[in-house]
């Protein structure tokens, strides 16, 4: 298995990433928390570049593609349903066969995935389908209040199916908000009672590798993010006549950190490639290591930049603290890392524990 960029994927990667730094300053992130159509603007210019094209079933760019282009918009905090809708929900309905689906979120149309049952740390199947009828509640469902269509794992009489309903409440859908660690991102809970749009069978792991690479690689770009932008500081910032980032305490934590975004970036582009040679083996355990480093390098990664930055990093006025909101509650996402280790342990050990 190659795991090296080419010379396409890092062309791609440096435009995604120039055009995010117009579209997307910190500013955004900032205004989308007290503004909800702050999203609006940037998703329109994602939508025409044709970046939502990602989750075309037969398009030109696969899993590694879609990992470049999310990590990209976690490291510049992009207040866009991109990920819920390419990487999230279109992740699920990879090999689902829906393919009509699937068209519709690459052209465009805002969708999110509910996977999480209450009281679960770990995603599943929070629904059920019986008599052609979905029902069910998922919580800290990403972008629910932005999303058209709603994708969701349902346990039917023949298994496990992946559903589809759009995001209606006169249709049998409720939202129930809440308050969000990161309003830019904003989660809710989702209550269904409806006749899903479209259904088909899925294996419950291979619905669900996709969407954790995909969260990973977002957590990934948080980090790096954070990371740099308290390097940055500590080479700017003096004190006793030299920079901060030349005393022990603070470059050993850096370097820490670079380890840490270096380890999940490393597992999150291998299993990016997993996905998409499924001859490769386990996907889902591949997923699952990545999702659980990624988001403990991003919560690590933001800590640090807070502690760097000092009190100015503890001020509504810096941005530091977007990177801990969008690294808090992306490492909550799809499972903490705690619990991924421990389910991929106790796979490992035989189910023993």
């Amino acid at each position: 298995m190659d795991v090296g960029l080419t010379s396409e994927q890092l062309s791609l990667r440096d435009t995604v990433r120039g055009i995010l730094r117009t579209e997307c300053p910190p500013d955004a992130a900032r205004q989308a928390l007290t503004d909800p159509e702050r999203w609006r603007a940037p998703w329109k210019t994602v939508v025409d570049l044709g970046w939502t094209e990602l989750a075309a079933p037969d398009g030109d760019y696969g899993p590694v593609e879609a990992a470049l282009v999310l990590e990209e918009c976690g490291a510049a905090l992009a207040p866009i349903p991109l990920l819920s809708s390419v990487g999230l929900a279109a992740g699920a309905l990879r090999s689902s066969g829906l393919d009509a689906v699937l068209a519709d979120i690459a052209g465009g149309v805002a969708a999110t995935l509910a996977v999480h049952a209450k009281g679960s740390r770990l995603p599943g199947a929070p629904m059920t389908l019986r008599g052609g009828r979905l029902r069910g509640r998922a919580v800290a469902v990403p972008n629910l209040t932005r999303a058209e269509l709603i994708v969701t794992l349902a346990h039917a009489d023949n298994g496990v199916v992946a559903a589809v309903a759009r995001c209606e409440s006169a249709g049998g859908v409720t939202v129930l908000a809440g308050e969000s660690t990161d309003p830019a991102q904003p989660v809710a809970d989702v209550e269904i009672d409806a006749e899903p749009l479209a259904t088909a069978a899925v294996e419950l792991e291979a619905a669900l590798a996709a969407p954790l690479v995909a969260a990973a690689a977002d957590l990934v770009g948080a980090a790096s993010g954070a990371l740099h932008r308290a390097v940055e500081h500590a080479k700017a910032r003096r004190q006793f006549g030299a920079p901060i980032g030349a005393f022990q305490g603070i470059k050993h934590a850096l370097a820490d950190n670079h380890v840490a975004v270096e380890r999940a970036r490393s597992l999150t582009y291998a299993a990016a490639a997993r996905l998409a040679d499924p001859d490769e083996g386990d996907a889902w355990t591949a997923a699952a290591l990545a999702k659980a480093a990624a988001g403990d390098a991003a919560v690590t990664c933001a800590r640090t930049a807070v502690q760097v930055h000092g009190a100015l990093g503890q001020t509504w006025e810096h941005d530091i603290h977007l990177y801990v909101r969008h690294a808090w509650q992306g490492a909550a996402l799809l499972g903490d890392s705690r619990a991924l280790y421990h389910e991929v342990g106790r796979r490992f050990a035989g189910g023993a524990g």
